[in-house]
């Protein structure tokens, strides 16, 4: 594949073949030619639009397509996935750990079971009893994810303790009706639409033994 570098006309074959190859959205890519940084970038947030091309050319190898946070897509395209992934329609499940006392607020595209079997094969959080409590299904679910955890910040278990970092970010140590009651707050105020609901266990209620702790580190911030 030719890579993209900047050239006088706006939709050149090598950047239709990129965008096809990566399977981006036509909605989701703008022409950035002739128009300011502080301009495109108000105009990718206001209209929701994870890609521009024809930008400042990249200091690596003049690629001139860029993601939202003008991070270049063909230097590394791992970030094209990460950026769809922020508009994706997915499940946020709240799951529990008995053997830490851990709440985990996560996100996923695919089944949730499929994702706890993952979450316990890989002992995330140092632990392998991780059992799905529950889920709901929406719109820009990462997006969500990102705002509950927010609310969670000061429950939160520092992930530098464990591998997979990522994941071991979305790891809380609070009971399961504070994680749920902030879940909940979070869907109404910012009116997101519940596409579907599931309760995976009838009576939770061992995972509301946990106790409310706070990271030390979050009230040095």
């Amino acid at each position: 594949m030719a890579i993209l570098t900047k050239q006088t006309n706006n939709m050149n074959k090598d950047l239709e073949d990129f965008i096809q190859h990566h399977k981006i959205d036509l909605a989701d890519i703008i022409d950035a030619d002739g128009l300011s940084i502080s301009v495109i970038r108000n105009k990718m947030k206001e209209n929701d639009i994870l890609f521009a091309y024809n930008t400042t050319p990249c200091n690596n190898g003049g690629h001139t397509i860029r993601d939202r946070q003008s991070h270049c897509i063909v230097c590394n395209t791992v970030n094209i996935a990460f950026m769809k992934r922020t508009k994706a329609t997915g499940f946020i499940y709240i799951a529990g750990s008995i053997f830490k006392n851990y709440i985990k607020i996560g996100m996923t595209t695919e089944d949730v079971n499929k994702r706890i079997i993952k979450l316990n094969s890989r002992g995330v959080g140092k632990t392998y009893d991780w059992v799905v409590i529950k889920a709901i299904k929406c719109d820009y679910a990462n997006k969500v994810e990102l705002g509950i955890h927010k609310e969670l910040e000061k429950y939160k278990v520092k992930s530098d303790l464990y591998d997979y970092k990522q994941e071991s970010s979305e790891i809380f140590r609070c009971k399961y009706e504070k994680a749920n009651e902030i879940l909940e707050k979070y869907l109404e105020e910012n009116k997101v639409v519940k596409k579907e609901q599931k309760n995976y266990l009838i009576n939770p209620e061992k995972y509301n033994n946990f106790k409310n702790l706070v990271n030390p580190e979050y009230n040095k911030q």
